[in-house]
C-alpha cells in the first residue's frame, strides 16, 4: 500500500479535490482509503496550552515527580 498526503478542498458539489499529479496514479476503478483530519479550534487551543505548559517544566521540578 502506498500513502500520499496532501491538503484538499471541499468542492461546491461536496467532492474532494485531488492534485493532478496524484490523479494520474489512480485508476478509475481503484478502491482507496480516505482519512479526514479536520482541525478544530478546541484541539488547537489544547495543543497550544499543553506545549506552553511543558515549556515551563524544569528538571528541578522532577523532585516533585517522586513524591
Amino acid at each position: 500500500m502506498k500513502a500520499y498526503e496532501y491538503f484538499a478542498e471541499v468542492l461546491p458539489d461536496g467532492h474532494l479535490s485531488i492534485p493532478e499529479g496524484l490523479r494520474d496514479k489512480i485508476r478509475v476503478d481503484s478502491k482507496i482509503r480516505v482519512m479526514l483530519l479536520i482541525d478544530d479550534e478546541e484541539t488547537a487551543w489544547r495543543n497550544l496550552s499543553m506545549s506552553q505548559f511543558l515549556k515551563g517544566y524544569s528538571e528541578k521540578d522532577a523532585l516533585y515527580d517522586r513524591l
